[in-house]
């Protein structure tokens, strides 16, 4: 993916964020140990260079990591640090050690595309000292890996990409994070809902989604399909929420004014200006 310029600010903005975690406590990534100390518990945050994360899952939709990197240079100066803040990137440490991401991949591309050379993260939890066997077994067993390529086609775990660059586009799962913000399902909480729907899409919708025109056409298609009952049973269906088909459409008319923006940003008095909006949340 092309880089977006101004990649010296947001370097100079996560400066600010790395001082503040230095003087927290954090300390330099030791080499091929197990990490022990409190600045590496369960629920630490720290800054971590952004080449050093690996991923659990081998795609994203590229069209959603532009938007998120559309998203981070909107924000400015402490705007754009809590942006990142707020998002910080859910990571369990294995041995190695190596720092896994297990949650926001579309934002860590986006901030690696952007150029942004240390990134903050949250330690979800710390495993170093198992050996790399029983490691895999507990991500497998906790649901924290999901090794399927742009095929929507199991892998081995070692077809993992070692590296956020790696990552290959799966168009599907960009058509799935807009069709939810355009109101088509509700998100939810559970192991990759956003995967079932984007393998639904698959099985559902052809044509070229490399292309703008394509891309819309199929977005309109599966806001549609999401909304049928032919997709009755997915994660986040309107059906399975009281009063569903009516709330879904006045919903969707919400989010769609939505779209690109993050919830950090305040409303503004007169509303409807467009400076206000929720963010897609999503990972």
């Amino acid at each position: 993916m092309k880089r977006i310029g101004e990649t010296a600010r947001l370097r100079d903005t996560l400066e600010s964020a790395d001082d503040r975690t230095a003087a927290s406590g954090a300390v330099p990534v030791p080499p091929a140990e197990a990490l022990t100390g409190e600045v590496w518990r369960k629920g630490a945050r720290v800054t971590l260079p952004v080449r050093q994360l690996r991923p659990t899952q081998m795609t994203v939709g590229l069209y959603h990591v532009q938007s998120k990197m559309d998203v981070t240079l909107r924000h400015q100066g402490r705007k754009q640090i809590e942006l990142l803040e707020r998002h910080r990137i859910h990571v369990v440490i294995g041995p190695g050690p190596a720092f896994y991401v297990i949650d926001h991949h579309h934002w860590a591309r986006a901030w690696y595309e952007l150029g942004i050379e240390s990134v903050p993260v949250v330690i979800k939890h710390n495993w170093s000292a198992l050996p790399p066997d029983r490691f895999w077994l507990e991500m497998e067993a906790r649901h924290l890996v999901h090794p399927y390529d742009q095929y929507g086609e199991r892998q081995g775990l070692a077809a993992l990409p070692h590296s956020l660059a790696e990552m290959r586009d799966d168009p599907y799962r960009s058509l799935e994070a807009f069709a939810q913000l355009a109101g088509g399902y509700d998100k939810v909480k559970q192991a990759y809902p956003d995967f079932r729907w984007a393998d639904f899409f698959r099985r559902h919708i052809d044509g070229r989604l490399d292309t703008v025109p394509g891309f819309a056409l199929a977005l309109a298609h599966a806001v549609k399909l999401a909304r049928s009952s032919k997709a009755r049973g997915l994660p986040g269906h309107l059906d399975d929420r009281e009063d569903g088909k009516t709330r879904g459409k006045a919903g969707g008319k919400a989010k769609l004014s939505s779209i690109g923006k993050d919830k950090g940003t305040k409303s503004s008095k007169s509303g409807g200006s467009g400076k206000s909006g929720k963010s897609d949340g999503k990972a």
